[in-house]
């Protein structure tokens, strides 16, 4: 996209101050980079909104929807601070009906992308038909995000009691302690309506174009990785957003010129500052335990209390009476708001009891506080407790898991722990250090113009499938279609040539990336002056055995049995005439192998998934066949995890003698078995009666999804064939025997190739090799150098 053109962006913030204000900061930096902004809330919400600068205010419009009312929601609240927890439901299904509204702006406003919060689970059906790019802006850090778990986690059957919660998930694969405690998650169920909050997050997540959080890889460099991988798309981050300290002009400020005064008369950081937020609300006998522990602590401290939301009001009497009096001389209580980054920024403050708000966090570690940590209403606080205590710069008070009730004692302890105790010294070292990180202005710069950067010059353009005669309604992809019906897949796929010519008309763009199928794409592209480049996802030794371009387009290989020939200087890599007849059923009148002919031809540069450490002496004889630039990209190689993944290719096997095969071997196993595309739908009964039961002690069948492994056998396209005799010949595995013309096979040589390649001495030197391979296969930096 061209940097002059200037976009126009919607921002849709949830219903909470702690979220309205990062989606303002957002705003304000792309207003500065000359974009339009609409920021669309509701009028108590926009006025809680600090003024603009003048230099912004023509950039950024503020649309103010009312916020329609819903039986159980009282007259007049607009945002999470005015309900109890057990009533934000109401404004879950309030906020839900801005719908309408919401629509009608976005037809007439041209809006090019909206930035939107984890709740509006709707967007998408909105926004697809209009043309408008999304973006998920999360304001939870990528820990909890990644504890949350990857889309069909989120909108899967599993998690569905509180004890599922209170671990941490297998996807997670680094070192992690973050889980929530029984008391978390169930309070935080008593805040989601009928469409779950993970529900919301899950479609989002599959909606977006990409996923923005407030995060940085200086403080999450694994989790955010994680991330990337789990969503299958992208996750930009946009940094910490650390806010600035408010002028001294800030009317807003009155109280501080007294707070102030109390603070300048305290020693260095010898006082601690307690806040729990806006939205959390503790029942009376844990709001006593809380004030008698920070009485005991016997250190100097300010308490920001703010009025509990009660039924339809507020209410002040929260603090156990006497209180005040007893600790008049070391302690100052504010009541209904306090100057906070004012009085975390005073050299007095040492220490900060917090509800671990992800934005109380930033503010807190921005100045080097240490934390003592009390999880407060949400699940993603109770996470953030976790974490602080975890990278030891904050220590959580005990709470009891199920209930989360404690004691003053233990309030008292804690805070004396991290103030002033020894014990407590590596943690207020930590924190100072996060200052680094966390009032970084730079660095959070840096973020927020990467993240800028990133919808300035990606744009996601949507072309509908076209219909054609043979192929099912709503099907977009091989795996919706068994193979012998893969042809009509291909045509609807042709017929995309001419949206897209349109669509290049228009776009100015210098090169297009492309696969093996869009034959007709390099007519297209030299009559625009477009370069191309083929990426192909086969590896280089599928290559040299299909031949240069005179080859896939010639009268050569015209008959199955052609297929059959090594290639000069290919070792054995060659086809079996069973996998070429396979193969054949999926091409259409131009064969996969014209189409891959005429892209080399066509193309300036041929790059492909696999590196010179494990393939030298293919690619430089590609680079010869092809007479142009051949690039790998590396290995593009998944780290592990063990959230779901969809197989994408249909296994066209014997499957009774596959998994007596299998059987016979007796040994340990899981077998991945996915539906078959059969016509217009799929059928489930492809393993044999009784087998699951027969086996039921030592094996493992996973339908339909399956979490990350590998299952290596020969199956429908060519390059699976050729990769099975190229995994043979390296000695990296162990080909299953099979009939040359039909495919078939027996399941005793299933069972003894299985515990050849398991256990047996002469399977030795192939297990040895395969793991060799993990320096090539899993290394990341080698990866990152090809790319």
């Amino acid at each position: 996209m061209d940097r002059t053109k200037k976009l126009h962006i919607a921002m849709f913030p949830w219903l909470a101050y702690g979220h309205t204000m990062p989606f303002l900061e957002v705003s304000k930096f792309l207003a500065q980079k000359g974009h339009r902004i609409s920021y669309i809330s509701t009028p108590k919400n926009i006025s809680r909104l600090p003024k603009l600068p003048p230099l912004l205010s023509s950039n950024i419009t503020f649309v103010e929807f009312s916020l329609p009312q819903v039986d159980g929601l009282p007259p007049g609240v607009e945002s999470t601070a005015e309900v109890p927890i057990e009533n934000v439901p109401y404004l879950k299904n309030a906020y839900d009906k801005l719908r309408g509204p919401l629509t009608e702006f976005l037809k007439n406003s041209n809006v090019n992308w909206l930035i939107h919060d984890f709740e509006p689970y709707w967007l998408p059906g909105v926004a697809a038909p209009l043309g408008i790019n999304l973006v998920l802006f999360c304001l939870f850090n990528a820990t909890a995000l990644a504890f949350m778990g990857p889309p069909s986690a989120l909108l899967g059957e599993f998690r569905k009691r509180p004890e599922e919660f209170t671990v941490v998930p297998e996807w997670i694969d680094y070192p992690c302690n973050v889980a929530l405690k029984h008391h978390e998650i169930v309070n935080h169920i008593k805040c989601m309506d009928d469409v779950s909050d993970f529900q919301r997050m899950g479609q989002l997540i599959q909606g977006s174009q990409f996923v923005t959080t407030r995060a940085c890889f200086e403080f999450e460099p694994d989790e955010i990785k994680l991330l990337i991988k789990l969503y299958q798309k992208p996750v930009v981050p946009v940094g910490l957003l650390p806010p600035s300290l408010p002028s001294n002009e800030d009317k807003r400020d009155d109280k501080w010129e007294a707070t102030k005064s109390w603070l300048d008369s305290k020693g260095e950081k010898s006082v601690f500052y307690i806040a729990l937020g806006s939205e959390v609300s503790l029942s009376e006998e844990s709001m006593r335990q809380l004030a008698f522990g920070i009485e005991k602590s016997n250190l100097p401290f300010i308490w920001a209390v703010r009025k509990r939301p009660m039924g339809e009001g507020l209410i002040d009497n929260i603090i156990p009476p006497g209180f005040e009096e007893r600790v008049s001389n070391r302690g100052l209580v504010l009541k209904d708001w306090a100057p906070q980054l004012r009085i975390l920024a005073h050299s007095s403050v040492g220490g900060f009891l917090t509800h671990c708000g992800w934005s109380s966090i930033i503010e807190a570690l921005k100045f080097g506080r240490a934390l003592i940590v009390f999880s407060g209403a949400s699940a993603d606080q109770g996470l953030n407790a976790r974490l602080l205590h975890g990278r030891k710069v904050g220590i959580e008070i005990e709470r009891n898991e199920m209930d989360g009730s404690f004691t003053s004692d233990l309030v008292a302890k804690t805070i004396r722990q991290v103030l002033v105790e020894p014990e407590g010294e590596a943690i207020r070292a930590n924190a100072w250090a996060m200052k680094e990180i966390f009032d970084n202005e730079e660095l959070s710069n840096n973020y927020l113009d990467g993240f800028t950067r990133f919808i300035e010059d990606i744009s996601f353009v949507e072309f509908s499938l076209p219909q054609i005669q043979g192929l099912p309604a709503e099907v977009e992809s091989i795996s919706e279609l068994p193979i012998d019906q893969i042809p009509s897949l291909t045509k609807a796929y042709d017929k995309l040539q001419d949206p897209l010519t349109e669509f290049l008309k228009n776009s100015n763009v210098n090169w297009i990336i492309h696969d093996f199928a869009p034959y007709w794409l390099p007519r297209v592209a030299t009559l625009l002056g477009i370069n191309l480049v083929f990426f192909s996802t086969f590896n280089a030794t599928s290559f040299v055995s299909m031949g240069p371009p005179s080859a896939l387009l010639g009268d050569l290989q015209q008959r199955p049995e052609d297929f059959k020939a090594v290639p000069e200087n290919l070792c054995n890599i060659a086809m079996k005439l069973h996998e070429t007849v396979n193969y054949q059923q999926c091409m259409d009148d131009v064969s996969d192998f014209q189409r891959v002919g005429l892209l080399i031809e066509g193309c300036q540069v041929v790059t492909m998934r696999t590196c010179f450490e494990f393939e030298p002496d293919e690619v430089k004889s590609l680079i010869k066949v092809f007479q142009k630039p051949v690039v790998p990209v590396g290995l593009l190689p998944p780290s592990l995890q063990c959230h779901k993944t969809r197989i994408k290719e249909m296994i066209n096997v014997h499957m009774h003698q596959l998994a007596f095969g299998i059987e016979k071997s007796n040994l340990r196993f899981i077998w991945v078995v996915r539906k078959r595309p059969v016509g217009e739908g799929q059928m489930d009964d492809i393993i044999p009666p009784g087998f699951e039961e027969r086996v039921s002690n030592r094996g493992l069948v996973l339908r339909d999804w399956e979490p990350q492994a590998l299952i290596v056998f020969s199956g429908a396209s060519a390059d699976q064939g050729l990769n099975a005799r190229l995994l043979h010949g390296r000695t990296v595995g162990l080909e299953i025997e099979r009939n040359e013309t039909n495919c078939s096979f027996t399941s005793d040589l299933v069972a003894e190739t299985i515990r050849q390649v398991m256990m047996e001495p002469k399977g030795e030197a192939i297990r040895a090799n395969a793991w060799a391979m993990r320096e090539i296969f899993d290394n990341e930096e080698l990866s990152n150098e090809e790319l």
